[in-house]
Order: structure tokens, then sequence, then C-alpha cells
């Protein structure tokens, strides 16, 4: 057997046995090549031939990843018979998990917000605060509405941070809305009509899912795994076959598995989108808190049609209070302008000014660099605490940006049941089946890390969440 054969079986081994987890980076080959006291070369040879047998894949700026070792046995065809429209019912377990998750008494990991303790969101209350004592001073009292698309500062200042994605946005085609949320409805609203079909992946947000339940229109449910994100073969037999009319997709670092979409990946949609005549409704919100040096590319970056819109907001890196969210439009700015001029009218003025002054400068990065290195520890923290609590039971994959982990348990395991179980506990965790509107997640949660900074507390907490795991599988 050669050297890189027997490299190979050997990194095959650590990744079946869970040692490397899906989505995590492989040491680099120069690394590799000195704690092996083998050449670079045998190291090359060793990750092409993981490639080759789909078990790792090379990412532009972060090396060999460690891919989702989920088979994709059936053919297109064969899978893509599953895949039927349908519209999102109303799920009020939904609201239950928001409120629990904003309850104080709680362990929070249920939430989607970013912790509170950084340095920089006390920096941008006090500009806040200055901005409005300048209203107070003037001598005309009234102020007009900051009418769309928003501030024109801010929105200079946005299209000057949405560069670091690669994206050449110009600061006229932007939208200030209340938050991504409204961000992402106002581009449903301006492209669809009810009734009408957006392609989504499988798991998604459940707050996108219910959007689409209000507004009336139909979703087809493309799956997607931990670490490649949506399958694009499902894509484009579902678009062949069903007149679909947008694509949305949470891309980089998503909400709930965590994964990022490589660059090759988001030049094939795109080129689907081109083909079939489609906007695509990027998410962006988690895309700035990323633990390697350089920021993924977004998919916005690679299109020189204004076809997609790029959906972003402060919720996620600063605070989730703050409401302040923006669409990079597009070719679609003047009637997306005119639904937020419908619906809200404005969002709040003093709010934009403040975040303007705060994001000129390079405040705001030194802040990602460091709630990027801080989430990073906690993540760390947090696979730890299940490995520990959870060894034999859970299979986690290994997010490198935002702050959420999705945890796959047994099958047969109710993670609706947990959650009410551990409810009463006082922890809160988001069940599986809220990503889905066939609840076939219902063997997985969704962590929230941000908050998890002590490491005996958290152990605690998870071994509560482990006992009630094992009642469950032991009932099972």
């Amino acid at each position: 057997m050669h050297l890189y054969q027997r490299l190979t079986r050997q990194i095959q081994d650590q990744i079946q046995r869970g040692t490397f987890r899906p989505g995590q980076k492989l040491p680099s080959i120069r690394e590799l090549s000195r704690q092996r006291s083998v050449s670079r070369n045998t190291v090359i040879q060793a990750y092409d031939q993981l490639a080759e047998m789909g078990l790792v894949e090379s990412r532009n700026r972060a090396g060999f990843v460690v891919l989702a070792t989920l088979p994709r046995t059936a053919p297109v065809q064969d899978r893509a018979e599953a895949l039927i429209p349908s519209a999102p019912r109303p799920d009020h377990l939904a609201l239950s998990v928001v409120r629990s998750a904003a309850a104080g008494s709680l362990a929070p990991l249920g939430s989607a917000h970013p912790s509170g303790e950084f340095p920089a969101l006390q920096t941008f209350r006090r500009i806040h605060s200055r901005q409005q004592r300048r209203i107070r001073h003037q001598a005309v009292r009234v102020t007009p509405y900051e009418v769309p698309p928003g501030h024109s500062g801010l929105r200079q200042q946005l299209a000057r941070h949405m560069a670091r994605s690669e994206a050449r946005v110009d600061a006229d085609e932007i939208v200030i809305t209340n938050g991504c949320q409204e961000a992402l409805s106002l581009a449903l609203q301006t492209l669809l009509e009810p009734g009408q079909i957006v392609a989504v992946e499988t798991p998604s947000f459940y707050g996108t899912l219910q959007c689409i339940e209000v507004l009336g229109m139909r979703l087809l449910e493309i799956p997607s795994d931990p670490v490649r994100g949506m399958d694009l073969d499902l894509l484009q037999e579902a678009l062949r076959r069903w007149p679909v009319r947008a694509i949305l997709l949470n891309p980089t670092f998503n909400n709930p598995q965590g994964h990022t979409m490589s660059d090759e990946a988001a030049r094939r949609l795109l080129g689907l989108a081109r083909h079939y005549d489609l906007p695509v409704i990027e998410d962006d919100v988690f895309g700035d808190i990323s633990y390697s040096a350089g920021r993924p590319r977004s998919i916005r970056s690679w299109d020189d049609e204004g076809r997609v819109l790029l959906c972003g907001s402060l919720s996620k890196s600063l605070d989730s209070d703050l409401r302040l969210g923006w669409v990079a439009a597009g070719r679609y700015r003047e009637p997306l302008c005119y639904r937020k001029y419908v619906t809200t009218m404005a969002s709040p003025g003093k709010l934009q000014a403040a975040a303007a002054e705060f994001l000129n400068g390079n405040r705001f990065s030194r802040h990602l660099r460091l709630i990027s290195r801080c989430y990073r520890e906690r993540r760390d923290r947090t696979l730890g605490l299940i490995t520990r609590h959870l060894p034999d039971l859970a299979r986690v994959n290994f997010p490198l940006g935002g702050f959420h982990c999705w945890i796959q348990l047994p099958d047969g395991l109710d993670s609706t049941r947990l959650y009410t179980d551990l409810l009463r506990q006082g922890i809160s965790i988001a069940p599986g089946s809220l990503f889905s509107t066939r609840g076939q997640f219902n063997n997985c949660l969704r962590i929230n890390y941000s908050c998890i900074d002590d490491e005996y507390k958290y152990s605690r907490i998870f071994k509560k969440i482990s006992d009630n795991i094992k009642v469950q599988y032991d009932d099972a």
C-alpha cells in the first residue's frame, strides 16, 4: 500500500468515527505534512483521493472541508417525484419558541439572538443618543420621515460594507427596512403573487416559512445537507417540472444547518436562475460572522444582471433589538421601494443616521473580528459539551460562522416533546420540526451557542438535555 493510501485510510477512519465533523476544515497541506512527517505531495494525493470518494471538498479560502456523509443513492428523477409545491400551514409552536427564547428566566439555546455583551453595542447606543440630542436642540421640531429608499449616508456605508463579500452594489439600489425579516417579506411581495411558487431550502428558518404562509404563496422545498447546502441537481429538476417564480435561500452560515455554499455551487445556481429567468432572494443575515480570515463571497457577487436581491441586517452581528435591515434590490429597486412605502411608510430616521455614523470607519470591522473569535471559541466549547454528554446519540455539524449548530438525533426521537419537557426545566431549544412544512426534521434540534460563556453552568444544562433525550431513547 502506498503511503498516501495509508494516510487516506487513516483520515477516512477519523471522518467515520466523528473525529472530523461535517463542515470541519482538515489540517492544511503544510500542517498535515509536518504532523505526519510525509511530503506535501503525499498529503495532496490523499486529499484528492478523499475528494474522489465524496468525503471532502476543496473550498476557496477554507482548504479541504469534510462533507456530510449522507449518500444520495437514488436517481435525481426518482427523488424529484416527492417534490410537490405546498402551502405552509400556521404553526403556533414557532411563536411559543420565539417567546421562550426571549424569556430571561430560561437558558436561551432556542433563540436566534446574538450576545449583547460586546462594547460596540454600547458605542452604537451612545451615537444614537447623540443623534437624538441633536434633534432636540434643533429650532424646527417637526422632523420628516426618512422615506424609502432610506438614509443616503447609511446606504453609502452599506454599499462599502457589502464589498467585503465582493458584491458590487450601488448605494442607489439599497432600500432600508425594519430588519431582515421585512427585507425578505418585501422581496417576496415584489416578486410573487399569492398562489405562486417560491423554491426554498429545507430545512429553512421557520420565520421565512411563516412569512410565505401569511403572504399566501406556495413553496417548493429543496433538500439541503449540513455542508454543501441546497441540492442543485434536485433544484434543476424542480425548475424543469414546476412554474417556480423565485428562489430564496440562506447560503452563508445557514440558519439552521450552518452550511456555506461553495463558489462553484453559487455560480451554478445563478446559471440556473439565468436559464429560467428567475430572481434570487439571498438571505445574508449571518454572512458577516465568519471564523476565517476572509468572508465568503455572496451569490450577489457573481451577479452582473441585478437579479439577486441581497438581504441583510445588523440584528445578528450587533443587536436583535435594532430592527435595522436592508435589501440591495438590483433591477427590482423601484417596485420594492413602493412596497416599502405602502406597507410601513418609512424606517426610523435617527436610527439610520446613527447606523451611518457607526459604520463609517473601521469600528464595525473590529467588532466583527471580536465576535467571530468569541463565537468560534463558544462553538468549540459547545461541541465539546455535546461530545461529552451525547457521545453516541447525536450527530452535529461543524459551523464555520454564525452561532448555531444543528443536531441530528436518532430516528424516532421527538424534538417537539423534548422542547416541551426542557421548557419545564428552564431550558429553551428550537425543535427541528419548525424548520420545514412536513415535520421531517422532528429528530433534530437547533442550538444557539452565542451565550455559552460559562462551561460549568452549561455543562449542567447539557446534562439535563442529555438526560431527557436518553429517557425518550429508552422509551422507544
